[in-house]
């Protein structure tokens, strides 16, 4: 009775092809910020607490922990509930697409939402029993909610690895096996280590403008400096993996490499070099305006024009670089890479021996701060789109299992044949 109301054909895609895409889209990019600012932070509060409770600790390392650990609370329900509508609208509008993956995928899918379970009662017992419990089981509570949060990560990347290089993988026990897996991973837990500090570094400068009292212009400032090392030292490492994500791609899937670097995301990685080249660039202004007073303020200019002219050879139009050389753009950005790393080990050592003082922060550094904070968090965002438009429209072998990409966008909108008598 129920079909039997519906129109003959069903109509697919009800807001129209671009619309469907536009609000899968949009969906999900809204609860992908959420969840991985969730994570950033998750991976970073249990270590502040452990540096606040450790001998000789920071009274400021505790409130930041605390308060961080609030921001999660605040933010955990809406990210779980927001990921619920997107399942649902893409269940919907891709119904085929959604019950493939459910299908191959079940298991670690199962695990990542089970996760919520033991996730929840951990948060609130981190929270509301703060100064209720012994420091050390409180902070192993902390680090078994980090845990979890990760678990979720290890289990969802699976489903994206998978639909990026399946290779002969087709079941749920042989998805980790995906392999792009490793290094999308790596990348995409260093990837919200990073921008969720480097964004934390801007509320903190925002937050310092807005204080009435000198003690918090100090805390935030302190907090703003602290964020800003740690979301340095996280940017490092993602050219490496970054690198050897895109290598494996390209032996692996061709098909999605050449979308990726040459056909449908080729135009779109210049808007990814400029935002790398601010995020580089204004870290390294930072560590130079944080020394400039210092005794390091000569190494640290010299290291930001190597910087600069590193990113500026990375940037470099193909009909400049000749194909035969074509590994002097990756060149350019190892150079550039370098020297931000050891401008950041100037800074670091300069942090490490200001003690409890903590330096002026000048407007320059504060404005090239929050600069950077918002650039890493949209270049974050900007590279998942990238990624996810490099994706082959072909389909999988019913009769192997074996596919090299997706559904095709009208499979993808087809629903499953199901025998009669199973619907109601």
């Amino acid at each position: 009775m129920l079909l039997s109301a519906f129109p003959v054909p069903q109509p697919r895609l009800p807001f129209g092809t671009l619309g469907a895409e536009i609000a899968i889209g949009a969906t999900f990019l809204i609860h992908i910020v959420v969840v991985g600012f969730i994570l950033g932070a998750a991976g970073i509060t249990p270590f502040m607490e452990l540096a606040g409770r450790r001998r000789g600790g920071d009274e400021r390392c505790l409130r930041y922990a605390r308060s961080l650990s609030h921001s999660i609370l605040y933010l955990y329900s809406f990210g779980a509930t927001w990921a619920v509508f997107a399942v649902v609208l893409l269940t919907g509008l891709y119904g085929r697409l959604i019950g493939t993956l459910l299908n191959l995928l079940l298991l670690p899918l199962t695990i990542a939402f089970a996760s919520f379970f033991v996730g929840v009662p951990l948060l609130l017992i981190y929270v509301y029993r703060w100064e209720k419990m012994a420091p050390r089981l409180h902070l192993a509570i902390g680090f078994a909610f980090a845990a979890i949060q990760f678990l979720f990560l290890f289990m969802i990347v699976q489903l994206d690895s998978y639909a990026l290089t399946p290779g002969t993988a087709v079941s749920a026990a042989h998805a980790m096996f995906s392999p792009s897996y490793p290094w999308l991973l790596l990348h995409y837990a260093g990837a919200t280590l990073s921008w969720s500090a480097l964004f934390l570094a801007a509320v903190a400068v925002w937050r310092g403008r807005r204080a009435k009292s000198d003690a918090e212009i100090v805390f935030q400032r302190w907090a703003a400096r602290v964020n800003f090392a740690i979301g340095s030292i996280f940017l490092l490492a993602q050219p490496i993996t970054g690198f050897l994500l895109a290598g494996t791609i390209k032996s692996s899937a061709p098909g999605v490499f050449d979308n990726l670097f040459i056909f449908g995301s080729g135009s779109l990685f210049v808007g990814q070099v400029v935002l790398l080249a601010v995020v580089v660039l204004g870290s390294n202004l930072v560590f130079w305006l944080h020394n400039q007073e210092s005794a390091e303020a000569g190494p640290a200019a010299t290291l930001t024009v190597v910087a600069l002219l590193g990113m500026a050879g990375t940037a470099l139009p193909a009909s400049i670089i000749p194909q035969q050389v074509v590994l002097l753009r990756y060149l350019a950005l190892l150079i550039a890479f370098l020297a931000t790393a050891a401008n950041l080990v100037l800074y670091l050592r300069s942090l490490r021996g200001a003690g409890l003082t903590t330096p002026r922060l000048t407007p320059a550094a504060g404005r090239a701060i929050v600069l950077v904070g918002l650039a890493a968090a949209v270049l974050s965002i900007y590279m998942g789109v990238i990624k996810e438009n490099s994706k082959l429209p072909c389909g999988i072998d019913q009769t192997t299992g074996q596919s090299a990409c997706l559904l095709t966008l009208h499979q993808s909108t087809q629903n499953f044949d199901a025998a009669p008598g199973v619907l109601p």
